[in-house]
């Protein structure tokens, strides 16, 4: 069943139709003290449900019904469960946002959540308002809003929304087109790097970067979005159901 709710709030007025949010633990009482935290900065009519990992009936709920799913991790015990958690999801599931939210003390290699499928990874600390902040930005931002739904032209080399069309360049656009292609949207230096003609033996990696932050300065400039956000370590993510290509 599709669950929906209207934002009457003047926080969320951009998003006119919001699916529902899930979050997911170990145990049942974990989802639920995480979906508290949640639900304490979203507008009321918006539902939250609370799922467990072992749940029997995983493998056949219809995630698509909901427009963020948080995967609570509170033990490196349940990282290789977790982890293929998120590749099943989103196998099966390209439009809702995961946000990987790890409580648990211990080290986890955040990137193979990121190559999983997992559009945030975020290890929450002990203090309260720290975590507030985190959910606080993330609701704010545009990937949730979803202020803007642009169209990738490749024919025409531009990108088009909010009746506005910003030109790039036909590098550019085949990074666009790259990443609104992967499963993960996220493309690896050497990816970009491949997808600009250069030496993936010999490239300057400042000279990828300041392409992408060129990129990523006109999209801003033209839309008020950073679109391309960097992935420490390994890339650049672009954000989910941002662009799409004709």
């Amino acid at each position: 069943m599709m669950l929906t709710g209207k934002i009457t709030t003047t926080r969320h007025n951009h998003v006119k139709e919001v699916p529902g949010i899930l979050t997911m633990g170990r145990t049942h009482s974990i989802a639920e003290d995480f979906r508290t935290l949640v639900a304490s900065h979203i507008a009321r009519d918006i539902p939250v449900d609370t799922m467990c990992y072992n749940n029997p009936f995983r493998k056949n709920r219809n995630t698509h019904s909901y427009r963020a799913i948080f995967i609570v991790i509170d033990s490196p015990q349940v990282f290789i469960e977790s982890l293929a958690l998120v590749e099943s999801i989103r196998a099966h599931n390209q439009a809702s946002i995961i946000f990987v939210a790890i409580t648990g003390k211990g080290t986890y290699n955040k990137m193979k959540y990121y190559l999983a499928g997992a559009d945030h990874c975020v290890k929450f600390t002990t203090l309260p308002s720290e975590n507030c902040d985190v959910l606080a930005d993330f609701f704010d931002s545009a990937e949730w809003q979803k202020k803007h739904s642009l169209l990738l032209d490749p024919t025409r080399m531009c990108l088009i929304g909010d009746y506005k069309k910003l030109d790039v360049s036909f590098p550019e656009m085949k990074i666009l087109e790259a990443f609104s292609e992967t499963r993960n949207q996220i493309l690896s230096h050497d990816e970009i790097a491949r997808i600009m003609g250069l030496n993936i033996n010999f490239y300057d990696p400042r000279a990828l970067e300041k392409s992408i932050s060129r990129l990523r300065g006109k999209i801003k400039g033209m839309y008020g979005t950073n679109a391309i956000q960097s992935i420490r370590g390994h890339g650049y993510r672009l954000i989910r159901g941002l662009i799409a290509t004709a």
